[in-house]
């Protein structure tokens, strides 16, 4: 078994751009700091670094003057979830009077006109956003790299990728940008850069978080309406969750958007199970003993448990996005994109490939199917299923370009990642320990609008194993 180094070395620290946002937020209420001061200290730690990692791709002009605002507001006794905590906003979701490039050049030119709805959600309980994150073009590849911005590194090793879609997301919050940062997950992209950076995420359920970007144009395709979600990313699973809340505020901004209570009802009861698509790396199989161990270990009731077909749920994912794809923006995307996306594209067509009418009424009803097997489990039996989140670690800075036969091992690898992206179920993402300097974490599945379950065993995984920092 893999050897996890199990240290703390976040406890005690002085420097506030490593507090949580929560005691942030609570110090800035009590006034024993400013959310100017803070705001100020993560504007130096990216000027100081982040020309090392490149996870911010632009600072926000007016951050200092919104925390002016935010300490107006927490002197004349506004109620202020996240007061004066920077957050960092991903580059393809709107933020007004910015533009939304997806790391995509020839997109960097409409500027927004209003804020997507996470935003102003994020805004409105005092949040300052700290700047915008790297993507990789479309946000559609596990690692992070583009034409306009260029790549992100991993803080734990630049020889590693910190993941993808939100791999700007995932490598800021390891590099003390932001006590938060948002990401989005239309095919693990929360989870893989959270997994590669040793931090925590949260896929909700599909619907829990408004999505809608101005700047678009059009509606969203089946596809993503689907499996696409907005979620939060932090340096624990406590502030997910503060962030999670806020996040998911009411709006009739999205017509999918569903404003379900937070559920926390629970037995306790965890099933795990090693994934598919490829045989467990050793290290895989070690971090799901890990966390089953840390939940025993509280009184959880751990067990192996079956589960439906991972597999088939990751094919019908890529025949859903694929034929998205050939019937909206394929040509685009191939026209606007590097070789890189191109291959994608290819490996796409192989792993899923595209369907008529007929075939993804098919799909969809599988779909339905497979969630239901997978409600009657995580009610009936389980709480909670722990299992891996891709079936090996982080790899290699750009692997995915290296061949096609890589890019086909990545995808079958990435089983478990994209199967609840197809099932659109909650999923929390926790690490677990660093192994020969290498994060790795699991996922935690709950049942629909269960997201607090999913945290609540996270935050008991967490609070047996603590919280890990990448090497300064």
């Amino acid at each position: 078994m893999a050897e996890f180094d199990r240290s703390d070395p976040a406890a005690g620290s002085d420097d506030l751009v490593w507090w949580s946002a929560t005691e942030t937020a609570a110090r800035v209420v009590a006034r024993t700091i400013s959310a100017v001061e803070v705001i100020d200290a993560h504007l130096a730690r990216v000027a100081a670094v982040n020309g090392q990692i490149n996870a911010i791709t632009r600072v926000n002009p007016h951050a200092r003057a919104e925390a002016e605002a935010v300490d107006r507001a927490v002197d004349q006794g506004r109620e202020l979830a996240l007061a004066g905590v920077p957050v960092t906003i991903k580059d393809n979701v709107d933020v007004a009077g910015q533009t939304t490039p997806n790391g995509v050049p020839a997109l960097d030119s409409t500027v927004a006109s209003r804020d997507a709805p996470l935003v102003e959600n994020l805004r409105a309980a005092g949040a300052v956003i700290l700047g915008r994150t790297n993507t990789p073009e479309f946000s559609w590849r596990w690692h992070t790299d583009n034409p306009l911005f260029g790549p992100t590194l991993n803080p734990w090793d630049e020889r590693l990728t910190p993941g993808g879609s939100s791999g700007g997301a995932s490598a800021a919050l390891a590099s003390g940008f932001g006590c938060l940062a948002q990401g989005n997950d239309a095919g693990g992209s929360v989870r893989w850069p959270a997994n590669c950076a040793g931090v925590s995420a949260l896929r909700p359920t599909v619907g829990r978080v408004a999505s809608n970007n101005v700047t678009a144009g059009g509606e969203r395709p089946l596809g993503i309406e689907l499996a696409a979600v907005q979620g939060p990313m932090a340096r624990s699973a406590s502030d997910c969750r503060a962030m999670f809340e806020v996040m998911a505020a009411p709006t009739w901004r999205d017509p999918s958007y569903v404003p379900a209570p937070f559920d926390r009802r629970h037995e306790m009861r965890v099933g795990w199970h090693l994934g598919a698509g490829a045989d467990p790396h050793p290290d895989v199989v070690a971090a799901v003993e890990t966390a089953c161990g840390a939940l025993a270990d509280h009184g959880w009731t751990v067990a192996p448990v079956a589960v439906p077909d991972l597999e088939a749920s990751a094919r019908d994912w890529a025949t859903l996005i694929t034929t998205d794809f050939h019937v909206t923006n394929r040509a685009t995307m191939l026209e606007l994109g590097s070789p890189a996306i191109a291959g994608m594209l290819d490996v796409f067509d192989q792993m899923g490939p595209p369907v008529d009418l007929a075939g993804m009424y098919a799909v969809l009803a599988r779909r339905a199917a497979q969630l239901r097997a997978w409600q009657r489990l995580l009610v009936e039996d389980v709480d909670v299923v722990v299992l891996p989140v891709a079936m090996e670690p982080a790899w290699g800075a750009a692997d995915d370009t290296t061949s096609r036969v890589r890019l086909e091992a990545i995808f079958a690898a990435n089983t478990p990642l994209v199967a609840f992206n197809f099932l659109g179920l909650p999923v929390a993402a926790q690490p677990t320990g660093v192994v020969n300097g290498r994060p790795i974490g699991v996922q935690i599945v709950a049942r629909r609008f269960a997201e607090h379950v999913a945290l609540d065993a996270a935050e008991t995984i967490e609070s047996v194993l603590g919280q890990f920092r990448a090497p300064a």
